[in-house]
């Protein structure tokens, strides 16, 4: 196990949350990383230290040992603004809040299990003694390497239950870092402004357009660095000691929230995820034919017999103000995709759908539309601090014994009305046909149990793979003997968003 340890000097720490309110605690992950990147550079960059950081980045979110702490009164204080060259404006002043959190104890660690190589706790020991402050200048620390062999007792824990949302280090952070703060771009500055100062004449004059045209801000592009991936957390021993069974789908679902556009029912379903999937087919298929995990058809045309991308609606359902509508879009990707040899998930996905969310001359992020002749849609991914329930991974994929639809599942074949459980049957057998654990227990509805998501009957018939396939479809309630992790798609029209499932708390009845 390697671990690290922080001690507020000051016991406090000065540290905002992203919605600049509050103070953040326990701290997050990520911050402590960005404290070590920016250390690593400003002492000289050392490759052990670098190696170290890209460690971090490669392996899951640490635990956390952290005891409570309670918030200061919060005082506003008032700085000078500013104009667009930099100068400050006379008489012009904005309000800045500087949350602090006094700590019941003033040191917390951060624990990962994996091993680790010597090299690997060699610079972490070098890098460690460098970092002297973590969150606002006033947030003084001293951070060291834990001892092999020391015991601590973690209190946070990462968890796909959990309700506290910490950013975390991921592969390519340490990257994403370097484009932000764009040094190459200062340092072609700095050797144009001293080729300047001996510049005579018409080389004079030629550096100074250069500088212009180069530069037109007087200084080089740049972003505020920071951590984009999130990790749940919960307190206490949260790591799950029972069997969870892991569905066919990666738990990391790709959430997309609608941004423009008119409000659409469940009954939009197959024209949501439709049009979600040719914008998909077409950003993969930029540089020949889409891969199977993808296109969901095998090299020679027949579909596939292997898990594929799948689109399902995000609907607010389940409240009791809860109408249906549709809030995004959510994407999931086969937990074994194929890849090419070397490439990993995360690089191949990146590959293929990279066109699909980023502008291939700039690098940008951008919105993605989505259309049909009767609505047009703008989506984006999902990166908010504290989205709406509906638009966050983990109320579709956490852990959880039981199950309901939200859309309706389609059966493969029509039940025989002379068989007494035929429906039931032929459920269990679409969930092994998915891949995923029989049910020890099915409950077949005309309604969902999820206030907002309707009776079966008011959706469109799923009529996509030919006119003489099934179109019976029916709500269901599952129950599993283990937690079955999410998303969980089930039926003939799972890959579009039909035999959509979501975890149910069974304390509550929601459309009883």
């Amino acid at each position: 196990m390697i671990a690290l340890g922080i001690r507020y000097l000051c016991g406090y720490s000065a540290a905002t949350n992203l919605a600049r309110q509050r103070p953040e605690w326990p701290v997050h992950p990520g911050r402590v990383f960005m404290a070590m990147a920016a250390a690593h550079y400003e002492s000289g960059a050392d490759p052990v230290e670098r190696a170290a950081l890209e460690w971090i980045e490669r392996q899951e979110a640490p635990a956390i040992q952290a005891d409570e702490g309670y918030e200061r009164t919060t005082v506003k204080a008032y700085v000078p603004v500013n104009d667009d060259a930099g100068n400050i404006v006379a008489r012009s002043r904005q309000d800045r809040v500087f949350p602090k959190i006094r700590l019941e104890s003033d040191t917390a660690y951060l624990m990962w299990r994996s091993e680790a190589a010597s090299e690997v706790r060699d610079g972490l020991e070098r890098l460690c003694p460098k970092v002297t402050r973590i969150g606002h200048s006033s947030s003084l620390v001293q951070m060291w390497v834990v001892a092999p062999g020391e015991e601590l007792e973690p209190n946070w824990l990462p968890s796909t239950e959990g309700s506290e949302r910490m950013r975390v280090a991921s592969s390519g952070s340490l990257a994403s870092l370097e484009a932000d703060f764009n040094e190459a771009g200062f340092r072609r500055l700095d050797a144009l402004r001293q080729e300047l100062q001996t510049a005579k004449g018409k080389a004079k004059a030629t550096l100074k357009r250069q500088i212009e045209q180069e530069f037109p801000d007087g200084q080089p592009s740049w972003r505020r660095p920071q951590i984009a991936k999130w990790q749940g957390y919960a307190p206490g021993l949260s790591e799950v000691t029972e069997a969870v069974t892991n569905g066919p789908f990666d738990s990391s679902i790709i959430v997309l929230a609608k941004q423009e556009g008119r409000n659409l029912g469940l009954e939009a379903t197959l024209q949501l995820t439709t049009a979600l999937r040719n914008a998909a087919m077409k950003a993969a298929s930029r540089e020949g034919v889409a891969p199977e995990w993808v296109s969901g058809h095998a090299p020679d045309g027949s579909p596939s017999l292997r898990p594929h991308l799948a689109f399902f609606p995000l609907a607010f359902v389940g409240d009791a103000y809860a109408d249906g509508h549709v809030m995004g879009v959510a994407m999931a990707v086969p937990r074994d995709l194929q890849r090419g040899e070397g490439t990993s998930k995360d690089a191949a996905i990146r590959n293929l759908l990279g066109p699909l969310f980023f502008d291939p001359e700039t690098g940008e992020e951008e919105e993605i539309a989505i259309w049909n002749r009767y609505w047009k849609w703008t989506l984006d991914r999902e990166r908010r601090e504290h989205p709406p329930l509906t638009l966050r991974a983990d109320t579709w994929t956490r852990p959880s014994r039981t199950w309901a639809s939200v859309t309706p599942m389609v059966l493969h074949h029509y039940p025989k009305r002379s068989r007494p459980g035929d429906v039931e049957r032929i459920v269990r057998e679409a969930f092994v046909s998915a891949l995923l654990p029989e049910p020890e227990e099915i409950i077949i509805r005309s309604v969902s149990r999820f206030t907002g998501a309707g009776d079966a009957r008011s959706m469109p018939l799923f009529d996509e793979g030919g006119t003489d396939l099934c179109k019976y479809q029916t709500h269901v309630v599952v129950r599993f003997r283990n937690k079955l992790s999410g998303p969980a798609l089930v039926g003939r029209g799972r890959y579009k968003g039909y035999g959509l499932f979501r975890p149910y708390d069974e304390r509550e009845d929601y459309a009883d």
